[in-house]
């Protein structure tokens, strides 16, 4: 049987990690390893976890790459050791069920091709956060399905969909023909949209659990700066579908986002600064790839 390899990504989320691993540790299995990818050099909180938990492996990024470019790291490290290896992404804030291989191991027995499998999710009040992701690219509708109830099954049963959240995420490595990995152009949100919408389109399968196997509290890291998490959001968001969605799903959004500008100065200052400034991000990307576009086009004239 393969071995799991687990990551997380830290980013001063030392206490959070440590109820991870003991997650971890309460499972009926001894085949799994565990990398950090330390996002916070100054965070002395993951000196404290090597040392309470010596077979941890830490990779050190250096400084904080964001989610992705931090999983591209464990991705890469993981996929040099064993190129047919199953890797579980998993957030520093969620915890484990104590069935979780075992469920995921009949999952992969009973549908070997899936090269991509999420996991049914519960936040902190044992309220389904996220059961199956949907996207609609001409409308740039994003949908997770929060609150369905858990579905009794006589088997590890599996869903098909379109995307799953890298909250907890298993890739299925023999799948791949090469190394996966995320769009280091986004630095926070959706970069697991993007990921799944990609090899969505080359073909790869897509499926998450149907029994909920990881518990998250929801939104404990990444709400400490409020208007950098809506500057994030804004960003990828407009960036994912100037890649996958229609202009006319990329324009209602563009729209909605104004409004919600509009909406939030006199109550959110916050959240509006972060979305303006997110807005304003994607409008100068854009910008700039069109100035490239056109530079380039005067030095290599079409004949």
């Amino acid at each position: 049987m393969k071995t799991f390899h687990f990551i997380t990504v830290n980013y001063f989320s030392a206490p959070y990690i440590e109820k991870l691993i003991d997650s971890l540790q309460s499972l009926a299995s001894d085949r799994y390893r565990i990398t950090v990818v330390n996002n916070s050099p100054a965070d002395v909180g993951v000196a404290a976890l090597l040392h309470k938990y010596p077979e941890l492996t830490v990779i050190e990024a250096g400084g904080n790459l964001g989610f992705g470019g931090g999983c591209n790291l464990g991705i890469a490290a993981v996929y040099q050791q064993d190129p047919e290896a199953l890797i579980w992404l998993i957030n520093p804030d969620a915890t484990l069920a104590p069935n979780a291989i075992d469920y995921v191991d009949q999952c992969l027995i009973h549908h070997p091709s899936l090269a991509i499998l999420g996991t049914r999710i519960r936040d902190g009040e044992g309220q389904v956060w996220f059961h199956r992701g949907t996207f609609n690219p001409w409308l740039g509708c994003i949908d997770y399905y929060p609150g369905q109830p858990e579905i009794a099954a006589d088997r590890p049963t599996v869903v098909p969909c379109r995307w799953v959240t890298g909250c907890s995420m298993i890739l299925n490595l023999s799948q791949f023909d090469h190394c996966p990995g995320f769009d280091s152009a986004y630095f926070l949100y959706y970069e697991d949209n993007d990921f799944c919408e990609r090899y969505f389109r080359q073909g790869y399968r897509i499926g998450v659990t149907q029994s909920v196997l990881v518990t998250h509290a929801v939104s404990s890291i990444s709400s400490r700066n409020k208007a950098a998490k809506y500057q994030h959001q804004t960003y990828s968001r407009l960036r994912f579908l100037s890649l996958y969605g229609t202009k006319f799903a990329l324009g209602l959004n563009l729209a909605a986002i104004l409004g919600l500008i509009a909406f939030s100065l006199l109550r959110d200052r916050d959240r509006a600064t972060g979305r303006w400034q997110g807005l304003r991000q994607f409008i100068q990307g854009v910008a700039h790839n069109k100035s490239e576009h056109s530079h380039g086009s005067k030095l290599n004239p079409q004949s």
